[in-house]
């Protein structure tokens, strides 16, 4: 019976998780799909946490929203601290040890979104730039988000994504990839070579916060 608590609340969990600045309004079915769930499940994750005034939905469309409630609850975990501001002495630091240039990625939707990055102190490096979006099946920093999913959000997001090439080395067969994203998990981390920037190589890393959950993603990146 506890098992299949944690598992709901989980399931919830991610269903949270589908919302973010660019998508503030969800029909059920897309969260279906997103999650790889019936959508009569779906509906009772949504019901529940209506309930629980987290989200609202529309009667008759099966739109639904964050609640102000969340909104204010979000909000206050923002003030907090930000997760940027507080990891980038430590890129700082790691980018002048190492000599490349140091990302953090969260995940946002279908991408990992660049929150703060500490370009290397050599002329030839790489170049991103802090609010940038990378598909989660490209390069390093991203890839180990998806890795630290469900086996069922690797192949709903598979469906959404059709796995697009974005450079020379970009994993586009879905069974390639979820061997990789197998890999990251048993050993904690992935080095990449021209996924998503032609030129480069990257180690990622999950960051993991008090409960085991991975919040963040760490790149140290740079050029062959």
């Amino acid at each position: 019976m506890a098992e299949k608590t944690i598992k709901s609340l989980e399931k919830g969990i991610n269903l949270l998780f589908l919302f973010d600045a660019n998508r503030r309004v969800i029909d059920v079915k897309d969260m279906a799909s997103a999650l790889g769930l019936p959508l009569r499940t779906t509906y009772r994750f949504v019901n529940t946490l209506r309930k629980r005034h987290v989200l609202l939905l529309e009667e008759g469309t099966g739109r639904c929203r964050l609640s102000p409630r969340l909104r204010r609850l979000i909000a206050a975990i923002e003030e907090s601290g930000d997760i940027a501001r507080l990891a980038t002495p430590l890129l700082t630091d790691l980018a002048w040890k190492s000599g490349e240039t140091v990302q953090l990625f969260v995940l946002s939707g279908d991408d990992g979104v660049l929150v703060a990055v500490v370009e290397s102190p050599h002329t030839l490096r790489v170049g991103p730039r802090t609010g940038q979006r990378v598909p989660l099946h490209c390069g390093a920093g991203t890839k180990v988000l998806l890795a630290y999913r469900s086996p069922e959000e690797w192949d709903a997001y598979i469906r959404r994504s059709g796995l697009k090439k974005h450079a020379p080395n970009t994993v586009t067969d879905p069974e390639t990839l979820k061997r990789q994203l197998r890999r990251i998990r048993r050993t904690g981390f992935v080095v990449t070579h021209q996924e998503y920037v032609l030129g480069a190589r990257a180690l990622g890393i999950p960051i993991v916060d008090p409960t085991g959950t991975v919040t963040a993603s760490l790149s140290v990146a740079g050029p062959d």
